[in-house]
């Protein structure tokens, strides 16, 4: 009987040491079965679970494991998705997005969109702000929403409902309007990549015509006046709280005696720049962004049966035709060249310097950003802020000045001339 009982224990030991290892030996997950892609890196397999009956996969990337459910029972299903799950991964880090994120989600596609954009702005095609007011938009509203969205189940119900998302913050319907020709630009995007069949319906946002403010002939010599006024002042930028409680801006000349209210915010230098600017503005159809970038090799001086300039600025906006200006422009042009010479803002040879605030070589953006704060201090002297219908008035209503004189005192005006001359379009002049 003991010789029974040992020989039946040895058996059983002999089955224990033969028994295939426990579970957590194949993973600590609680993996049953594992096995690994052909072709594909070690660190990407498939693997059952005990409490799921689809595969599992994993993949470890940067030292961390990216798992996901194939929804399979299939040893065959879960290979394939496995293969696809790796392909979007790589895809992913590559083009800096979260390795789970599907290529077919909307921020990937966003992200590929914004590249396109980068190199749109790379050859010029495409104006700084425009790159940069684009990922803003993006960033600020569209993507908090359609983050997680797939572009396949984005359709007109969803769309509706981000657009009334966006009605509920108070913002115009121009603004609106343009929020959701971002999100189709993206949609438009997936449908080339083929990720999508085709765009689907938006729903129809009603934009109002805002007309752009401009200054007729009195205002213009009010406004003149006040320029020439202020040349050589120094103005401080006041905010303080009135009584009730509401923040109110103060201007005023930093050697008032009148009394002062609040902190300086800033100190406004005014300039013979802004009294030449008004006049060259208002008679070179030239955008405020020109200014910027406008240095005096742009500028031809053409004198004989017709005197005028011939500005070959840099390309804005999709146009590079040169513009032509009115013959007042050739005098305020020359008469700023002079008092620019005569104080060393600029020397002889000064074809490569700018045209307004030469003092500001590298720094173009601030040099715009000092005339916009001159010129907001001669609203704010004048009352011309806004115009009869409640416009707002700035730097850009010069440029609009300029086409509306053409339209109103021109001489059988052919519009796609003036259109192509202003750098803009006919339908923008039609809408004047």
């Amino acid at each position: 009987m003991v010789a029974g009982k040992k020989a039946t224990a040895k058996k059983t030991a002999k089955k224990v040491l033969a028994a295939p290892a426990p579970a957590t030996a194949l993973h600590r997950t609680g993996a049953t079965e594992k096995h690994n892609i052909p072709g594909y890196p070690t660190k990407l397999y498939i693997y059952k679970l005990d409490a799921s009956k689809y595969w599992w996969v994993r993949y470890f990337l940067n030292g961390n494991a990216v798992r996901k459910t194939t929804k399979a029972e299939g040893k065959r299903e879960a290979i394939a998705f496995a293969k696809e799950f790796y392909d979007v991964i790589t895809y992913n880090q590559r083009h800096g997005i979260h390795a789970t994120v599907s290529a077919t989600n909307f921020e990937a596609c966003k992200l590929e969109l914004m590249k396109t954009e980068k190199a749109k702005l790379d050859r010029g095609e495409l104006a700084l702000i425009t790159y940069d007011n684009t990922n803003y938009r993006f960033d600020k509203h569209i993507i908090p929403y359609f983050r997680t969205k797939e572009v396949r189940d984005i359709d007109y119900y969803a769309l509706s409902s981000f657009l009334n998302e966006m009605s509920k913050l108070g913002l115009s319907s121009n603004t609106i309007s343009m929020y959701m020709g971002l999100v189709r630009k993206v949609l438009v995007h997936a449908a080339r990549r083929k990720l999508i069949i085709a765009v689907p319906e938006f729903p129809k946002v009603t934009v109002k015509e805002s007309p752009r403010g401009w200054f007729n002939t009195r205002e213009y010599r009010r406004l003149w006046s006040a320029a020439s006024r202020y040349i050589g002042e120094r103005m401080e930028v006041r905010k303080y709280e009135d009584a009730k409680g509401d923040t109110q801006t103060q201007y005023i000349n930093t050697n008032s005696k009148a009394k002062k209210h609040g902190k300086v915010m800033r100190y406004v230098d005014m300039s013979e720049d802004m009294r030449r600017l008004i006049v060259f503005m208002s008679n070179s159809y030239v955008r405020p962004t020109d200014i910027k970038f406008m240095q005096h090799k742009h500028v031809d001086v053409i004198k004989g049966q017709y005197t005028y300039l011939r500005l070959r600025i840099p390309p804005t906006k999709g146009h590079s035709d040169p513009i032509t200006t009115m013959p007042k422009a050739v005098e305020c042009y020359e008469q700023l060249k002079q008092h620019h010479l005569a104080t060393g803002q600029i020397g002889k040879e000064h074809d490569d310097d700018y045209v307004f605030l030469p003092q500001y070589k590298t720094n173009r953006a601030y040099a715009l950003k000092q005339l916009q704060r001159q010129f907001e201090i001669l609203m704010w002297d004048t009352k011309l802020g806004k115009g009869v219908a409640g416009e707002e008035r700035t730097l850009y209503s010069l440029r609009h000045t300029a086409i509306m004189y053409r339209l109103l005192f021109g001489d059988g005006i052919n519009t796609l001339l003036l259109a192509r001359n202003a750098r803009t379009s006919v339908e923008m002049i039609d809408r004047c």
